[in-house]
This record gives structure tokens, C-alpha cells and sequence, in this order.
């Protein structure tokens, strides 16, 4: 029989400090790196009576001002709280412990501009939706070659293979930004530490959101850590979309490509 104990604990109680960047009146979601991070130490106890101990993140505090706080209470499902303060989210082969978090749904319309942005680091990059809602619209990396964008209008497969260094292989830390522009014709461009790739791709339609690290709670789980994750509504213009490529490159310690 394995037994179970757990000491809750939360860190800096969700309050934004050490960064004076404004992210601008389109931030519907910010999960930001060892901000607002609520955790549980548990200790397993093995049928050996070796035991072992884990810190489980369950709430991690969303820093806009929309208070969408993402949430996990179940154990198995709980990405682990990792030593550089990332959240660790980890699945097995046949998914039976996949982790993954979630907040309340909310809608990018059709039409409507938009800018994610991920800092990661992936275990498996092969199938690993981030951002999805309970049906099939996500953003996914599919390989390292490839990044996905699924709305309820259909999937937009992001071909980044041209140049290895834009590429998203595994073990590598890096940032990532999806960005949606004109409107109606919605043209897609992606980012890596502040590189454009142009994939000569379009996608408008609309698409839900409400879970971190898995597509419908069901499939594409995530395999890696994530550092710094949100998305903003609207049009961001390149001025501001490269302060914030500066602001988490400078972060995160991580290099500009461009």
C-alpha cells in the first residue's frame, strides 16, 4: 500500500513584482515564472517503506488583471514544481499520469489579432499542446519541425524547418510566440527568441481556451517545463511585441536570433 502526506505551501501569494513591463490591455492570461505559484509537498510511501518526496504545484495565479488562476487538485495530475521554479509537467507512455492545469474558458474571436508566447523547455517535443480548450483547438508543438495552430475553423500546421537554429528540439530552452495579424485574413507568423518565421500561412477562425498542458484533458499532453506562458488579445504592434521578446530573453538568460 503506498500512503501519502502533504504540507501545503504558496509563494510570493500571487503578487507580480520585479518587473515593470506593461503587457498592454490585451493580456487575458499571464502564468509567469515563480509568480503566484500555490504547491503541496506529498511524500509516497513505497510497499519497501522507501519513501519519496515531491513538490506538487495546484494553483498557479494568473498576473493579468483577469484573475484566471489555473488549477490542479487531483495528485496524479499535478506538474511538480521544479528546482529553477518552472512547472515541470511530465506524462507517461500510456498517459495514465499525465499533468496538466485549468482556468475558465475564454474566447479569441474570429478576425480578432492575437500574440502567445511560451518559454519552455521540452522532454518530448512531439505532440505537446500547451494552450487548448475541451475539444480540439490548441496551440501544439507537433515536432521540432513543426508547430500547430487548431481553431474551430480547422489546423494550421507552422513549418519551421528552414533553418535549424529556429527549430524547437528537445533540452533546449527557448521562447516561442504565435502571432495572428489582419484581421480578417489572419496571417500567422511564429518566433523564436524574437526570429520571424513567415510560414505564408492564414488561419482567422475563433478558438477556446482553458487548459494548460494538454489538449481536452485527454490527449497531446505537454513533456516538459514552461517557464513563462500567456497570450494577448488585439494587435501588437512589432514595438511592443520586441520589448517583450527582450524583456523574457533578458529573463530567462536566453540569446535574440534576430
Amino acid at each position: 500500500m503506498i500512503h501519502r502526506g502533504r504540507q501545503r505551501h504558496k509563494t510570493h501569494s500571487g503578487i507580480p513584482h520585479g518587473s515593470t513591463l506593461n503587457f498592454g490591455a490585451g493580456l487575458q492570461i499571464y502564468y509567469r515564472h515563480k509568480e503566484g505559484i500555490t504547491s503541496e509537498s506529498i511524500t509516497t510511501t513505497q510497499e519497501d517503506n522507501s519513501t519519496s518526496t515531491t513538490t506538487n504545484v495546484t494553483a498557479w495565479a494568473d498576473q493579468s488583471t483577469n484573475a484566471n488562476n489555473a488549477a490542479q487538485t487531483t495528485d496524479e495530475n499535478e506538474p511538480l514544481l521544479a528546482a529553477d521554479g518552472s512547472l515541470d509537467f511530465f506524462h507517461d507512455a500510456d498517459d495514465d499520469n499525465a499533468d496538466y492545469m485549468d482556468f475558465t474558458k475564454f474566447r479569441i474571436d474570429a478576425d480578432n489579432d492575437f500574440l502567445s508566447f511560451i518559454v519552455a523547455e521540452l522532454r518530448d517535443v512531439a505532440g505537446s499542446a500547451y494552450l487548448s480548450d475541451s475539444g480540439s483547438e490548441c496551440l501544439e508543438y507537433a515536432s521540432q519541425n513543426t508547430h500547430k495552430f487548431r481553431t474551430g475553423g480547422g489546423t494550421t500546421a507552422i513549418q519551421i524547418n528552414t533553418i535549424a537554429s529556429v527549430q524547437t528540439p528537445n533540452s533546449e530552452k527557448h521562447l516561442f510566440m504565435v502571432q495572428r495579424t489582419n484581421g480578417s485574413t489572419g496571417t500567422i507568423k511564429v518566433y523564436k527568441n524574437g526570429f520571424e518565421i513567415d510560414p505564408s500561412a492564414t488561419n482567422a477562425s475563433l478558438f477556446d481556451l482553458e487548459h494548460i498542458g494538454t489538449r481536452n484533458e485527454n490527449d497531446l499532453f505537454f513533456d516538459g517545463k514552461i517557464y513563462d506562458l500567456g497570450i494577448i488579445e488585439g494587435t501588437v504592434s512589432a514595438k511592443s511585441r520586441n520589448r517583450i521578446v527582450d524583456h523574457l530573453l533578458s529573463k530567462h538568460g536566453l540569446e535574440r536570433l534576430a
